[in-house]
């Protein structure tokens, strides 16, 4: 098989909190039993998904996935010469809130980075500068978000159009995990009130836990975080119904 780069947006996506379980579950089984779980949500999640894209979308542009472990690698082409207004890193950025929403009704946070430029991607490997520098951002990085590299973020202020679905945090672009219009179900009445309520009470009952210091950072850091989002989504909410 020989490597041929293609210009791409690629997300390299760390579920939190998996090494500890990893570790707990060689002891209890009850925790072998979430770890079951999880395993079962990674490698389920992303077909999943799939399974709802449009049919008339070609192939080529739903994005490639790759697993290794508790990550979740994506990518997708960055521009297609048909569909002119296709935008690699838009689907990319989507996905990457999809994901966040699955696996915080879940329990878990989620951390990483993404990247345009040349990569090689097949289900089973993925080679390439762009790959590498969204999977050092994750590494990097100390907050639980998917943190935009600088390449792709002027990429997003160029072709985003005022889109919500990453937006600016201290300093950096991250993706909007907690974008409403992604909750599955959404459409339902109170289910994104509902959805809000049952991350911040996933979010305290993780503060005020055994977890240690570190892990509870990431969980106060993300109560703020949902706090201004949960305000930012009503008042969009408000200005669309009025308009």
């Amino acid at each position: 098989m020989t490597i041929e780069f293609e210009e791409r947006a690629v997300a390299f996506i760390d579920i939190l909190g998996f090494s500890v379980l990893v570790n707990n579950a060689e002891l209890d089984s009850s925790v072998l039993s979430k770890l079951n779980s999880l395993i079962d949500l990674l490698t389920s999640v992303i077909p999943f998904l799939d399974s709802g894209v449009n049919r008339d979308v070609p192939s080529h542009l739903i994005p490639t996935h790759t697993y290794i472990s508790d990550s979740i690698i994506l990518s997708a082409p960055l521009h297609d010469e048909e569909m002119t207004s296709y935008d690699g890193l838009s689907i990319i950025v989507m996905r990457c809130i999809q994901l966040t929403h699955h696996f915080l009704k879940a329990g878990y946070l989620v951390r990483g980075g993404i990247s345009i430029g040349n990569v090689w991607h097949t289900p089973s490997n993925i080679v390439g500068p762009a790959y590498q520098k969204a999977y050092q951002i994750e590494k990097d990085g100390s907050i639980p978000s998917i943190v935009l590299s600088d390449t792709a973020k002027d990429h997003w202020r160029n072709h985003s159009f005022g889109s919500r679905m990453c937006i600016q945090n201290d300093g950096i672009t991250m993706v909007n995990g907690l974008h409403d219009y992604y909750i599955p179900n959404n459409t339902s009445h109170g289910v994104t009130e509902q959805r809000f309520e049952s991350y911040e009470s996933l979010a305290d009952d993780s503060i005020n836990s055994e977890l240690p210091d570190s892990a509870k950072d990431k969980w106060l850091w993300f109560k703020e975080y949902l706090n201004a989002e949960k305000s930012e989504a009503m008042q969009w909410a408000s200005a669309e119904s009025i308009s």
